[in-house]
């Protein structure tokens, strides 16, 4: 009988309604963002810790980590100096890939040699750069 009039009160309430629940919606998004941000962070804590422990449990039982990626972070490459890195840290077994502070393939040690690209031809064919080093 009165279903017009109900659904009019209804319309109404709704439009009173309508100045509270529009600046609700952006911050359910970033409610959502920030949980979701809470959520990656907490990944991340975690993943530094386990790496910690990984890293204090090599240390005690006197384990070197093994790398196939070597940095030199203050040399930029050029063929008119070579960084000559410290091949006794490597096994003769190991090759270890070389890059300079930009990422940039520099040579490899190989056998507990260094060949620098600027004197053995196609060393650095086949290497994929790495991302460079972002300082603050």
């Amino acid at each position: 009988m009165y279903k017009k009039q109900l659904y009019l009160a209804l319309v109404g309430v709704g439009v009173c309604f309508l100045p509270v629940i529009i600046p609700l919606v952006p911050k359910l998004g970033a409610y959502a963002e920030a949980e979701r941000l809470k959520a990656t962070e907490g990944l991340e804590r975690q993943r530094i810790e386990e790496r910690a422990k990984t890293s204090d449990a090599l240390y005690e039982a006197g384990v070197m980590p093994t790398t196939r990626k070597l940095r030199i972070t203050n040399y930029l490459d050029s063929a008119k100096r070579n960084p000559r890195p410290d091949t006794t840290l490597y096994q003769n077994d190991e090759i270890i890939d070389v890059f300079d502070a930009t990422g940039r393939c520099i040579g490899l040690i190989e056998e507990g040699i260094w060949k620098w690209k600027h004197k053995a031809k196609g060393i650095c064919k086949s290497v994929q750069n790495i991302k460079p080093v972002r300082r603050k």
